[in-house]
């Protein structure tokens, strides 16, 4: 019989136990068996070969003939499938009334509970790093009015045309997008041409002789900044992601402060270009 291990998971999920799922296996390969010559072919324990036929004649998977020896025989394979899927059927019909009177009564509680509010719901720490990219995406594009960043390296996601689409999307909408970043980034090529489609798009964009910290603020309730562990320094750092309205308007001054200081990049890469002349 081909492959009997993948027969007998078969059978087991249907819900019969290894050994009557063995025993069965066993016994439609002839006509009949008495029982110990069952608990031989089909390596069961002969003090338990009388509960595993017991159970199948039971079940209507097997018959038994009674005589001098007693013979067993199985179930043709087709009506004993039916009856174990009608087993099954049944056990699923139950489980799902009780799953529904469950989830009813459990909905209660959970509408209760939606009206309690935990201290720092509105605060999401983000110890995955790719988590940071997600959230980060998440307020590109949600962002309706406002878009306000703080950038420094190392830059988490270079070539973003996510952003790139949100800028002109909140522009477009008469919003506001501006960026401040360090000078270190003159001096890479590759992020100062990405820098420049993000003008080109809408961006407002100055260089700061110093940014603090990464940051962005959307719409002027949710923050997403990074911390870094002043020990450790950038190689530690705690991601937050903040709902909260007078923590992102209190953030923005010091966004406005940082812009009213810095120098328009167009200005600091041609002064960098020519210095390096």
């Amino acid at each position: 019989m081909a492959d009997p291990h993948m027969h007998v998971h078969g059978l087991v999920q249907l819900g019969m136990t290894r050994y009557e799922a063995k025993a069965y296996l066993t016994l439609i390969q002839r006509e009949s068996y008495a029982a110990s010559e069952l608990a031989n072919e089909a390596g069961i324990p002969r003090q338990r070969i009388y509960d595993v036929l017991n159970s199948l004649v039971s079940r209507g998977l097997a018959r038994d003939w009674p005589g001098p020896v007693t013979r067993y025989a199985a179930t043709d394979p087709e009506a004993a499938v039916e009856r174990l899927l009608a087993v099954q059927r049944q056990s699923l019909a139950g489980l799902e009334s009780h799953s529904t009177n469950l989830a009813a009564s459990l909905r209660d509680t959970w509408s209760a509970g939606r009206q309690e509010t935990a201290p720092l719901d509105y605060v999401e720490v983000l110890r995955d790093p790719g988590m940071v990219g997600a959230r980060f995406r998440d307020l590109q594009r949600e962002a309706e009015k406002s878009l306000l960043t703080l950038t420094k390296p190392p830059y988490a996601m270079p070539n973003n045309p996510l952003g790139l689409e949100a800028t002109r999307r909140i522009v477009a909408n008469g919003g506001d997008v501006r960026c401040i970043y360090e000078p270190g980034i003159l001096d890479n090529p590759e992020v100062v041409a990405e820098t420049l489609e993000f003008i080109k798009a809408g961006e407002g964009a100055r260089v700061a002789a110093e940014v603090p910290m990464k940051l962005c603020l959307a719409d002027g309730h949710r923050a997403l900044f990074s911390l870094t562990d002043p020990i450790a320094g950038a190689l530690t750092s705690t991601n937050i992601l903040v709902e909260h309205p007078a923590l992102a308007s209190s953030l923005s001054y010091a966004f406005e402060a940082m812009w009213a200081l810095g120098e328009p990049f167009e200005d600091a890469l041609e002064r960098r270009t020519k210095s390096s002349a």
